[in-house]
């Protein structure tokens, strides 16, 4: 007996539910008012510190004794509330930084000073990419996916290297660093130690000449470029080419 067939039947498609159509198409506005309110409060934080640096210098100067003394008191206190003081500074575009290094061998002795501030620093880095790709990963791909989709394995593979160079050089802006991993998942524990190991020689080089004044007061007639020296610069700039040999003979290496 033949079979009779019967067409078949479409299955109904679940509705897209009218919310998710409207949280789907606020998601650029989300995305530009972020962009504005974080804009909004770098650039507050960067005028409120060149604004009152002279003010922060001064309050500096005016409890260096007292800081001394908690310093000596309570060490492991004292570093620690230093680190925090770092890691916030760093967030917002600070133009105090070298005040922070230079406080920091003031206080801590040059080889102290300077692992402290960097480590601070390692901690702000973490922390910005942290948050920046939670905020603004996916929107950025979802705009210019296409386009990073041809760099992103290169980037992300070779991340610590080429964070690495870019801290190590001090004329390579610390903004631009940051950026690079919130746009590509570099793992956040090579950020750290990428960040950590390549602002290490210059907080150094801040924080010896922070130990060898007799107060805080002097940071304010010193300024960075004058520690940037062109011999500097070449020693800073040789470290940072040895950062990138490994990625460019990987990289030699895969064409051959």
């Amino acid at each position: 007996m033949p079979t009779r067939s019967f067409p078949a039947v479409p299955r109904p498609q679940a509705a897209i539910p009218a919310g998710r159509e409207y949280h789907a198409a606020c998601r650029p506005r989300r995305f530009a008012l972020w962009l504005i309110l974080l804009g909004c409060v770098l650039l507050a934080g960067a005028w409120a510190a060149t604004a009152h640096h002279a003010d922060i210098l001064l309050w500096l100067s005016g409890s260096q004794s007292s800081l001394t003394d908690w310093v000596e008191v309570w060490p492991v206190a004292a570093a620690a509330v230093y680190v925090l003081v770092v890691t916030v500074g760093k967030v917002t575009p600070f133009p105090g930084g070298f005040l922070l290094m230079f406080t920091g061998g003031f206080l801590f002795g040059p080889e102290l000073g300077a692992v402290l501030s960097a480590v601070g620093s390692a901690f702000s880095a973490v922390m910005i990419a942290a948050l920046g790709r939670r905020l603004f990963y996916q929107p950025i791909h979802r705009l210019w996916g296409e386009r990073l989709a041809s760099v992103a394995p290169t980037v992300t593979a070779n991340g610590f290297h080429f964070i690495l160079a870019a801290r190590l050089f001090p004329l390579v802006p610390a903004w631009a660093v940051n950026v690079v991993p919130v746009i590509f998942r570099i793992p956040l524990n090579r950020v750290l130690l990428a960040t950590f190991l390549g602002l290490l020689p210059l907080s150094f080089v801040v924080a010896t000449l922070g130990h060898q004044v007799s107060g805080i007061a002097a940071a304010g007639e010193v300024a960075l470029r004058d520690v940037l020296t062109p011999q500097l610069l070449l020693a800073l700039a040789a470290l940072a080419a040895l950062a990138l040999l490994a990625p460019l003979l990987r990289a030699r290496h895969a064409r051959s």
